[in-house]
């Protein structure tokens, strides 16, 4: 049977305020069951908070309506998180108790080092164990509120990213992304600019006194920052092993909701100011397609394909692709633009048990 997931679209019918955006997301909150969900427990709110010169993450005014709604509901207690260094730096994109409501925590603590370790069983390629965040493992209730975007790695980010790359430590990040291959530096196509150093989120690359380019694989994250940014083209990717990335998120995603009791966990996305690149990128680039709107259900994997279809290429914006981005005519708009088929994390989800890919939408007018 087809999942109903709730959804409230961007356009409006007339100028009226009742008619806005802003007004059909208190409703859709309305429409949701949240007091059955939140009375009486600890709700997480699983976020991206961004972080550097981007401020294209999710409005604190629609954040504050979701904590109000939980509370309204008899929520005991209500908390947003994200990493320590994203909740340390929240407040330069609005984020602060005062502003949504809530207080903001660190999903595993200020030094990321509280955690649970999960093993996968069977292991998978070289992932055979996760860490995941304590803060999120000890709520009772987990809202998955997750900011659609495009992404290098695998395509696209939404509800399974912000958990299987949000929701644990460092180290697990490092091991997911460690599926895709590693860097391989073109020493004949290099000119020694430095972008690549100068932009590496995790100060992980260096050249040593010779001029070799040297990566310390203990902090990268293999984020493809330095691919993308390189004028040469002197860095790249050994293997194709998006798909592999793919299933690691899929994979450690089960294991986030394995933690949770059947009926406590709700995943909300937003199709707003959808960029070419993940909030983690710390910039904000043009909106690839107009605003569409929010999705809000409790099965993940027919959530992530109803993002997916409702990203679609007739609505590509003239000039909002970056330069040197071009479309390849082939699948999603985002394969067309990154080579990776975004639809691979549902079909691993699914395969795993997570949900099921039918659903049907109830529009919230």
């Amino acid at each position: 049977m087809p999942s109903e997931l709730l959804f409230t679209s961007f356009a409006t019918s007339n100028l009226e305020p009742k008619n806005s955006f802003g007004a059909k997301w208190q409703r859709l909150l309305d429409n949701l069951d949240l007091e059955t969900l939140a009375a009486d427990k600890r709700v997480a709110v699983k976020m991206h908070l961004g972080g550097g010169f981007g401020f294209s993450t999710i409005h604190p005014y629609i954040v504050r309506q979701l904590v109000a709604a939980l509370k309204q509901a008899k929520a005991k207690e209500v908390f947003v998180c994200d990493g320590p260094s994203a909740v340390r730096n929240a407040a330069a994109r609005g984020y602060t108790p005062e502003t949504i409501g809530c207080q903001l925590v660190p999903v595993a603590g200020t030094a990321d080092k509280y955690f649970y370790t999960k093993t996968i069983e069977p292991p998978y390629l070289s992932l055979s164990e996760v860490e995941l965040a304590g803060e999120i493992v000890d709520a009772d209730v987990l809202v998955d509120f997750s900011h659609i975007k495009g992404h290098g790695c695998c395509g696209f980010g939404g509800a399974s990213k912000n958990l299987s790359m949000g929701a644990v430590v460092g180290s697990t990040r490092r091991k997911l992304h460690a599926l895709e291959g590693g860097l391989v530096w073109d020493a004949e196509r290099c000119s020694h600019c430095g972008s690549c150093v100068e932009h590496c989120p995790n100060h992980a690359l260096s050249f040593d006194e010779d001029g070799v380019f040297d990566v310390n694989y203990h902090t990268c994250k293999f984020c493809q920052h330095c691919i993308l940014i390189c004028p040469a083209k002197a860095i790249t990717m050994s293997g194709s092993g998006y798909v592999a990335f793919q299933e690691g998120m899929a994979r450690t995603t089960a294991e986030v909701l394995k933690t949770f009791a059947p009926g406590s966990t709700l995943f909300i996305s937003l199709i707003q100011n959808v960029t070419i690149f993940c909030d983690c990128w710390g910039m904000t680039t043009p909106s690839l397609i107009p605003d569409v709107g929010m999705l809000a259900g409790h099965d993940i994997v027919a959530i992530e394909k109803a993002a997916l279809d409702l990203v679609r290429i007739e609505n590509l914006i003239p000039g909002s692709l970056p330069p040197g981005f071009t479309l390849t005519g082939k699948g999603h708009l985002f394969e067309q633009i990154h080579g990776k088929d975004p639809y691979v994390i549902v079909e691993a989800l699914a395969r795993l048990g997570c949900g099921a890919p039918d659903y049907v939408l109830k529009t919230v007018e």
